[in-house]
């Protein structure tokens, strides 16, 4: 590896890019209303029902929608302007978060309301980021490709720590309703941002027929056993490195003893430890061997899920959280980058919502882990993922060569 490689100059490579900018900005203000309304919704359900199975239910409409409809959304990002897409999709979310925040102002929430919520998010959601994700590769060149991705990291890793912990912090002192607004509020800037991207004015995918063009692309990642192990190993992730999130809220209640402002605490560690990958990872520059890099980060993914759960004392739970977010951020990334480096263009789209269906598929994870923590208890559902995660990706390490070729 050269010097030239670590040069922190490099950092921020893409953000020379105008049009770049304003994406990530609008992907960091995006990422702000993803972290405050995940700690204000585990809050509220668990504040309802004191169950497990309940956040997990409720955090699993939006993954069940985006199941549903990250193929047609991926389609759609192929068929029409990216960049109108996300104005609406954007615009739509302003209404309902706004809604919902009236709703709960006035008194009027119950479990049904929250898990419609959920459900509708997750249909903006799957309509809106294939789109985002492919036009981060129109804007910026191959060379700062994993640049341009580690940044929009960066942005999420600062936001995460920043806004999970206002989260708690305007639930304990203003209520659950005022984080709704606020996120209300942060959407109708980032459909400004939207506005200052540049009109294609071009569609990909010739075709007239949208299940020629969904079943194409499903063909073409078929046919790549590349994107075919890529998608795996984001699947692993979301089975076995993810549904904690959703159980934090009962891990800071009966673990813990937190009130909401601690729950918003232990959420800015894995934010911060995302910041810290992500510069790490974007000061790289095009490197060599990004499988390896990828397989190891999951390896470490596991090992701090299964310490962080086990820790006994605060610091040292908040440690091994910032290296959960540190290691399951740079797994993200590479994830991201090595599928992105390693298609067409005119099936950008198309394979960008495969990858978010795999996301989709996380109550495979996530419900069962709910329903069991309130059998055997968090901790024990937390460190057995996290040793199935460790595992797993010991095991391609340790024996799949060609993944740890991929560049």
């Amino acid at each position: 590896m050269t010097v030239r490689t670590w040069r922190w100059a490099s950092t921020f490579d893409s953000l020379r890019k105008r049009d770049f900018r304003w994406l990530w900005l609008g992907r960091v203000i995006s990422s702000a209303t993803f972290s405050m309304g995940t700690v204000a919704q585990g809050w509220l359900v668990y504040e309802l029902t004191g169950s497990g199975a309940a956040l997990a239910w409720v955090n699993s409409g939006w993954s069940i929608s985006t199941l549903c409809l990250s193929l047609f959304g991926g389609v759609l990002s192929d068929r029409v302007e990216k960049r109108s897409i996300l104005l609406w999709a954007r615009a739509a979310s302003v209404l309902q978060v706004l809604a919902l925040g009236l709703l709960i102002g006035g008194g009027f929430v119950r479990i049904w309301l929250l898990m419609a919520s959920s459900l509708l998010s997750g249909v903006f959601f799957s309509i809106m980021m294939p789109a985002q994700q492919a036009i981060t590769a129109e804007l910026v060149d191959r060379e700062t490709l994993l640049n341009a991705i580690s940044l929009n990291s960066i942005g999420m890793g600062v936001m995460g720590a920043l806004t999970s912990s206002a989260a708690g912090f305007l639930i304990q002192y203003f209520g659950v309703a005022s984080v709704y607004y606020a996120i209300a509020a942060l959407n109708l800037v980032t459909a400004f941002t939207v506005l200052k991207l540049p009109s294609s004015g071009r569609t990909v995918s010739p075709s007239r027929s949208v299940w020629r063009d969904l079943f194409g692309g499903l063909h073409y990642i078929r046919q790549r056993p590349t994107l075919v192990i890529i998608l795996l190993l984001v699947l692993v992730r979301v089975f076995f490195g993810m549904p904690y999130r959703t159980l934090m809220p009962k891990f800071a209640t009966d673990v813990m003893g937190f009130d909401a402002a601690g729950l918003g605490l232990l959420m800015a560690g894995p934010g911060v430890g995302s910041l810290i990958s992500s510069l790490t990872v974007a000061s790289l520059g095009d490197f060599r061997r990004k499988g390896r890099l990828l397989l190891v980060t999951g390896v470490i993914l596991g090992v701090s899920l299964a310490l962080f759960v086990n820790a006994p004392a605060l610091p040292l739970v908040f440690l091994f959280l910032v290296l959960v977010g540190a290691s399951g951020n740079a797994c993200m990334v590479l994830n991201n980058t090595l599928l992105q480096t390693n298609v067409e263009d005119r099936f950008r789209g198309r394979v960008m919502s495969v990858y978010m269906l795999m996301w989709g598929l996380s109550p495979v994870g996530t419900i069962p882990a709910g329903a069991v923590s309130d059998l055997m208890g968090v901790r024990f559902v937390v460190t057995l993922q996290g040793v199935l995660c460790t595992a797993t990706f010991l095991s391609f390490l340790l024996f799949r060569r060609d993944i740890k070729r991929m560049e």
